[in-house]
């Protein structure tokens, strides 16, 4: 299941427009974080044509974690590369995560705002940071024109096989364990080794299969340690 959620969203007009291309490829699940338009205006519904049930059924958050709390995978979206602290977050094409949209997992799309986008704090809670190239001499889309294209590439994916993939809470005790670990053996700067394992948790397309081996193996160096 993928929701979009848009972030302070400040044209109606857009909102609209997001709401239609949402249908047009089959997804629903319409989330405002903290908006500065009127979602069920005249201008958002003319925009949405056939899709206002989504502009009425849409969901209102005050709070971005209030947001994404109950979703396993987030997707963050943006125009350029982003320094997340002193490691690079590597961005990615649309194509390399298309596969995540078969995933059993509750995922949220994650749009900023239409002047200024997401905040480097916003951009830290997502676990994939996706970027769709286009021209160096301008590469900002309109915000509609990046869902559009989102939405196509997850919606063409949609046939592929399904593939279990590791949700948050799994991802969350694989820091942990890891983090436990890094202080017990010591490791030169913990706490930077433990930020580059949670870039390369979240850069990762890991499988709860794959994310449960390494679990189990962290979890028992940690008893080994203990005892």
């Amino acid at each position: 299941m993928l929701a979009v959620v848009l972030v302070e969203p400040f044209y109606e007009e857009n909102v609209g427009l997001i709401a239609r291309v949402m249908k047009n490829f089959g997804f629903r699940k319409l989330i405002l974080v903290n908006p500065k338009c009127n979602h069920l205006s005249g201008k958002a519904k003319s925009r949405a044509m056939h899709a206002v049930d989504i502009l009425q059924k849409a969901k209102i958050f005050d709070s971005l974690n209030n947001a994404l709390r109950k979703f396993d995978i987030v997707i963050a979206t943006t125009a350029q590369r982003t320094r997340y602290n002193s490691l690079r977050r590597t961005t990615v094409e649309p194509n390399n995560i298309a596969n995540i949209i078969n995933a059993k997992a509750r995922i949220a799309l994650l749009f900023g705002r239409e002047p200024t986008g997401l905040t480097n704090e916003e951009i830290a809670k997502a676990d994939f940071l996706v970027s769709i190239p286009t021209s160096k001499r301008y590469p900002t889309l309109n915000i509609t024109h990046a869902a559009a294209i989102l939405l196509y590439t997850f919606f063409i994916s949609k046939k592929k096989s399904r593939t279990e993939f590791a949700g948050r809470k799994i991802k969350e005790l694989l820091i942990k364990h890891f983090s436990e670990l890094a202080y017990k053996t010591k490791a030169r700067n913990p706490e930077l080794t433990i930020k580059a394992f949670k870039a390369l948790i979240s850069r990762g397309v890991i499988t709860e299969k794959e994310a449960s081996a390494v679990l189990l193996v962290l979890s028992r160096a940690n008893n080994k340690i203990q005892e």
